[in-house]
């Protein structure tokens, strides 16, 4: 058994089991936020240690971190650990465990090649790296300090619009899609031509990205503020303003489109290798994800379900593998990320104990798993917005249908969910669509299970007609006419499978089957997902609420 912890943002732990030279296997994984229901809480992840040792059959063998430098008491907490286990400690380099990721993808074949690109704010005094991977080595070739970071340049841009930085970076991704009537799109291109070549660059010559502002973090907010209002064809200077917020968010995801792109053009080029791989936070942004897949000199992309430093912890894991183990890599192939804390087996007298809820104010159901697809089915045919907390939860930043609200795809919906969550309006949702139906709804698909793409709409049924309040799709497609569906095979969540095969059969929109359900994340506004039972029940929001293989429903009885 290898433990691997991530003690920094976002900490976290990864359980393996090498099980002796057989496939090997995570068992557990889980980011510290969803216990302490602190958001991207860094630091030493003791809450998630005590909880997998509650369960633990084995021992553990070693004990693995991602990221290499640390201050002292991030140190000592480390050593403390260690020694109370009495094992090893293997230190990391923290893009390398970012890389090691690549191991996960479900195309991997050995002594195939892949060009892999790590791009975050920073770790190890490095803010991207360009690497060369076959079989169990991971050759680097090319590297950015972390002054010259193009993922905290993009950070500051977050703050500088009033957002928390390496959180929100999501809203100003979701701010870029939207169009600028003809007065703000003028006001686009001069702010754009202003500030050309005074931010960051991708420099070919030096295979590095400069970063012309010279400092990082709040300090390079406030030379961006500056930069924006001093601007001579015209100064921005209402941050807060929707068209001005959307302006700067288009200038910043087209900085970051332009010079990525540059540098896997340049790469592909050098070293002859199309299939590529995007790890670290930076991964996280759907658009440049598509927009590298799309290059005429990439033959495919693959993203890991945990891009950002929670997963960390399993990339340790990944590298202490490849030195001491002969285990077959190959046993990642079908994983998912059901990987966390399990809800356990429920009835209703076990929901009648839930601190806080009043049982007689519900309609409470226990149903047998083959009854779960067309119940909650039946109650999306009807309209209904329904919490889903079964099952063992995902590990990364996507809720893929065991912490899941899920509602027909429509508009009305949309806005619905976000005035129950108070969640910011111009973040679009993401759909999750039937892996054998996905040509229906988006143009050239493959298979996409983690939500790490956007796709464009397809044209077939006008799904980009954002004004046809009827569309099948209308809640789950940007303003741009695309979307970010988790594709889903019924092999990697069977009963969530069912229940969207079940809408589908039963069930159209706009004269079309209904094989999608919008599905976002569980969660209360600002908290991570849920967890746990008293989670699911405090956090209930919405008509009806599938906890375990217990219905809850919002109604007179």
């Amino acid at each position: 058994m290898i433990l691997g912890i991530n003690d920094g943002h976002n900490s976290s732990i990864s359980l393996f089991n090498d099980n002796k030279g057989n496939k090997c296997k995570i068992e557990y994984a889980i980011s510290e936020e969803r216990i302490t229901r602190v958001k991207n809480i860094r630091g030493f992840p003791k809450n998630s240690i005590n909880n997998v040792f509650k369960n633990l059959e084995s021992k553990i063998d070693l004990i693995t971190v991602g990221g290499k430098f640390r201050k002292n008491n991030r140190l000592n907490k480390l050593k403390e650990f260690s020694n109370s286990q009495n094992k090893p400690l293997l230190y990391f380099d923290h893009h390398l465990c970012h890389a090691s990721l690549y191991k996960l993808n479900h195309d991997f074949k050995k002594g195939k090649e892949y060009l892999i690109v790590t791009l975050d704010g920073a770790g190890d005094g490095l803010s991207s790296t360009t690497s060369i991977a076959k079989n169990n080595k991971i050759e680097e070739i090319a590297q950015s300090d972390n002054i010259n970071s193009m993922g905290d340049i993009y950070a500051s841009f977050t703050e500088l619009l009033g957002f928390k930085p390496m959180e929100d970076e999501g809203k100003v991704m979701g701010l870029a899609g939207y169009d600028l009537d003809s007065e703000y799109n003028e006001i686009y291109e001069k702010a754009l031509s202003n500030v050309e070549n005074k931010i960051i660059e991708y420099n070919t010559k030096t295979k590095t990205f400069e970063n012309y502002l010279g400092v990082t973090g709040s300090q390079s907010t406030k030379e961006l503020e500056k930069l924006f209002k001093m601007s001579k064809s015209y100064p921005i200077c209402d941050f807060n303003s929707i068209p001005e917020k959307i302006v700067l968010s288009k200038i910043i995801q087209r900085k970051l489109e332009e010079t990525t792109k540059l540098m896997i053009e340049n790469f592909v080029k050098e070293t002859g290798i199309e299939d590529v791989v995007l790890s670290g936070g930076v991964a996280q942004n759907v658009k440049l994800n598509m927009e590298i897949n799309n290059m005429d000199c990439v033959n495919s992309v693959y993203v890991p379900p945990f891009p950002s430093d929670e997963g960390l912890s399993a990339g340790s894991c990944l590298l202490a593998l490849s030195i001491n183990s002969k285990s077959k890599l190959e046993g990642f192939r079908n994983m998912n990320t059901y990987l966390g804390n399990k809800i356990p087996d429920l009835d209703i007298h076990d929901i009648e104990k839930v601190n806080n809820f009043k049982i007689d104010k519900f309609k409470v159901t226990y149903l047998e798993e083959n009854e779960i697809p067309n119940s909650v089915a039946n109650l999306l045919i009807n309209n209904k917005i329904i919490c889903i907390c079964r099952g063992r939860m995902e590990f990364g930043p996507r809720a893929l249908g065991n912490r899941s609200i899920i509602a027909l795809p429509t508009r009305e919906n949309a806005q619905k969910i976000n005035k129950l969550l108070n969640r910011y309006e111009h973040m679009p949702y993401a759909p999750t669509i039937l892996w054998e139906y996905a040509s229906d709804y988006v143009e050239n698909p493959f298979y996409s299970p983690h939500m790490a793409f956007l796709f464009n709409a397809s044209d077939s049924n006008e799904l980009k007609n954002l004004k046809n309040l009827k569309n099948p799709l209308s809640g789950v497609i940007h303003q741009d006419g695309t979307t970010r569906p988790q594709m889903l095979k019924k092999e990697y969540n069977t009963t969530y499978y069912e229940i969207i095969k079940s809408l589908g059969d039963n069930f159209g929109l706009n004269s079309q089957p209904c094989y999608s359900v919008l599905n976002t994340s569980f969660n209360l506004h600002g908290e991570p997902i849920v967890c746990n039972v008293d989670d699911a029940i405090r956090s209930f929001v919405g008509d009806a609420l599938l906890l375990g293989n217990v219905l809850i429903e919002k109604v007179n009885v």
